[in-house]
């Protein structure tokens, strides 16, 4: 008997490609849908917050469209998972200081900020590895830490709590979080989608992370 597959709502948050997310949640082996702006309740095994741009409009496009709401409604149902990407995992956090200060979703207490100390261009564009903190050296995740994945930011995020993060990466003279993870919410500044094979055996894993 086959199990049945994973399904993964993506939502569009009318600020990057989306469809680069959508495909590498195919090859995944995903049941995989754009979510529909109007739908009122999310009812996936896994809900996807990508993003690429600035953290003010994806917080104006979410507060115009109720997704916080949506999101927090999604969260308290049994199995539910949020993964946000780059942008979209800077959005969970309390507050970013690109541009001005700005309210994020508050799923994840910390702040966002800027690689303004950088011995090194200010975005951090291109290929890098993460290292996963040791408590998490679990045989599942283990494989990745020596391969690299795509990255394109200039802001990183800072948990309150070290616990919530799951590994880091060094740019410059900067070790930031590039993996954060908190109950049944997951982040990574990096794009899956964009990282090639390896990128879409990490999203195969995703069902992982949710135990």
């Amino acid at each position: 008997m086959h199990k049945a597959k994973l399904s993964v709502g993506i939502i569009d948050l009318k600020i990057n490609n989306i469809f680069s997310v959508y495909r590498a949640c195919l090859k995944a082996g995903f049941k995989t849908e754009i979510i529909d702006i109007k739908k009122t309740s999310y009812n996936y095994d896994i809900v996807i917050l990508p993003g690429v741009g600035a953290f003010k409009s994806g917080m104006d496009f979410i507060k115009k469209n109720n997704i916080h709401h949506k999101l927090c409604d999604y969260l308290v149902k049994p199995n539910s998972f949020i993964y946000g990407i780059c942008l979209g995992m800077q959005l969970l956090f309390d507050q970013s200081n690109e541009f001005v200060e700005m309210n994020g979703l508050k799923l994840i207490e910390g702040r966002v900020t800027k690689f303004n100390r950088v011995k090194k261009n200010i975005t951090h564009l291109g290929w890098n590895k993460f290292k996963i903190k040791e408590k998490n050296l679990r045989t599942n995740f283990k494989k990745f830490e020596n391969n690299l994945f795509y990255f394109v930011h200039s802001y990183y995020v800072m948990p309150n709590d070290k616990k919530n993060i799951f590994a880091s990466t060094k740019y410059g003279n900067v070790n930031f979080c590039s993996i954060v993870k908190k109950s049944n919410i997951l982040g990574t500044q990096f794009h899956p989608e964009k990282s090639g094979p390896i990128g879409v055996e990490f999203l195969k894993n995703l069902k992982k992370f949710k135990t």
